[in-house]
């Protein structure tokens, strides 16, 4: 399906069907107390206006949308660009009901059969999800079941894949898996189905789960802190959790939160979002960070890109100074490697990671009071350059003492943290270097300070 779509994209994306509104663009009352929620809080443009309850402004910003961009085949028009506009202007127009006229039906019409021919099956993943919640309010909206049919069906083909078992979403970025989370619960308030809330409810566990002490997402792959939807969330777990489908294990006992990346990094066709970052570790003492993911500093192509989702930006082991995958453009990658949980009780977690034909790594967590051992087993042939890191939370390496055992070189190197796009805070890795004839054992021992 998905090589058919992009077979056909060329064409699709040249089309633009008309037709006459089947009426005008109301309210969809069922959904506005979710639009009036934090869920909603920092969205921008019309939306922020209509919340804001500033009917003047949002007008002006559709109108003078609707005058500046015609149909054509260019940004604004894109697939997820309209999705994301559609919903943001139906949920404006039920906040402020006066907003709605003739015009904006015109337009909104004209963008969702747009959408209906261009469906973002060439990509799938969030872009899907998106494309179905705009349908799905649309016909809402317009009183046009069909619309709302056709976003149901692209959900039901596409939960029981994106959705997995544990309540991840495939992509296994957990800054995604709220955006996915947030446009379910605008479709389960139009339309409501118990198949759809069966999958809210996992998501929201899995939310929870991977939440940092301080209330944000884990940055594990893509993802920054100003895309992530505020939302109401269960009371996550004490003790150890495993999300075994996902990848992810995460410890929360007293003042210690620990995330550990120990499954696949994303699916194989669809690892636009994926970092190279198998087996790192995010760790958090007493609410504040000790070991951070480097986070999403840009999604445009280039060295800047690169680094950020490559290996020796995470807290993780590089060998042969090679990432993990092969990066290719801002949103390809080669071949995912094989990643396995192998190990998990309390205090104690395992994965390894198949660098290649002929290197395996195997990570070892063990955790107990304040400390943290952290022990890297390389198996394979030959002689191996290795490098293991830490990347410290900005000051929190004057927090912690840390020894180093097995061969190699300590060295303090320069390392950034980006929480937001465009925003980066300067911070320092630790790293043990090490050529040695495999197999071969080196770590960190971590002991967090009061």
């Amino acid at each position: 399906m998905r090589l058919r779509a992009r077979a056909a994209r060329a064409v699709a994306r040249r089309r633009f069907p008309g037709g006459e509104p089947p009426g005008e663009a109301g309210p969809v009352p069922a959904a506005g107390e979710l639009w009036r929620s934090p869920a909603f809080e920092g969205e921008p443009g019309v939306l922020a206006a209509a919340r804001a309850g500033d009917a003047v402004t949002a007008r002006a910003l559709l109108d003078r949308w609707i005058d500046e961009h015609p149909p054509h085949d260019d940004d604004a028009w894109h697939p997820y660009e309209v999705s994301t506009r559609v919903g943001d202007w139906i949920a404006a127009v039920t906040l402020v009901p006066e907003l709605a006229s003739p015009p904006l039906s015109e337009s909104l019409w004209r963008q969702l059969r747009r959408l209906e021919a261009n469906v973002e099956d060439d990509v799938l993943g969030n872009h899907v999800i998106r494309n179905a919640r705009a349908l799905v309010l649309g016909g809402a909206a317009f009183d046009a079941p069909w619309l709302t049919r056709h976003g149901i069906d692209l959900l039901r083909r596409e939960l029981p894949e994106q959705v997995l078992a544990d309540g991840g979403h495939y992509e296994r970025s957990p800054v995604y898996h709220l955006v996915v989370l947030r446009d379910l619960l605008e479709v389960q308030a139009v339309s409501p189905h118990s198949w759809i809330g069966d999958a809210i409810e996992r998501m929201r566990v899995f939310a929870a789960a991977l939440m940092r002490p301080d209330g944000a997402p884990a940055l594990f792959n893509d993802g920054g802190l100003e895309q992530a939807p505020q939302l109401e969330l269960p009371e996550p777990a004490e003790g150890l959790v495993v999300f075994e489908h996902s990848g992810f294990g995460v410890a929360r006992e007293g003042p210690l939160w620990l995330a550990f990346r120990c499954g696949p990094l994303a699916p194989e066709f669809l690892p636009a979002h994926a970092h190279a970052d198998a087996l790192s570790l995010q760790l958090w003492w007493d609410g504040r960070p000790v070991l951070a993911d480097a986070g999403t500093y840009t999604y445009e192509p280039g060295r800047e890109r690169n680094w950020f989702r490559g290996t020796a930006a995470h807290s993780t082991l590089k060998v042969d100074g090679r990432d993990q995958f092969r990066l290719r453009g801002a949103l390809r990658s080669g071949r995912l490697p094989e990643v396995k949980l192998r190990f998990a009780r309390e205090g104690v977690l395992e994965a390894s990671v198949r660098l290649g034909r002929r290197v395996r790594h195997v990570r070892r967590l063990e955790w107990s009071g304040d400390e943290l051992l952290v022990r890297d087993l390389v198996d394979g042939y030959g002689r191996h350059r290795l490098e293991s890191r830490l990347v410290w939370a900005p000051g929190a390496d004057e927090r912690v003492e840390l020894a180093v055992y097995g061969p190699g070189e300590r060295r303090e190197e320069p390392a950034w943290v980006s929480e937001g796009l465009g925003a980066r805070v300067e911070t320092r890795a630790t790293t043990v270097r090490a050529k040695v004839k495999l197999p071969a054992e080196l770590g960190f021992r971590v002991r967090c300070l009061e």
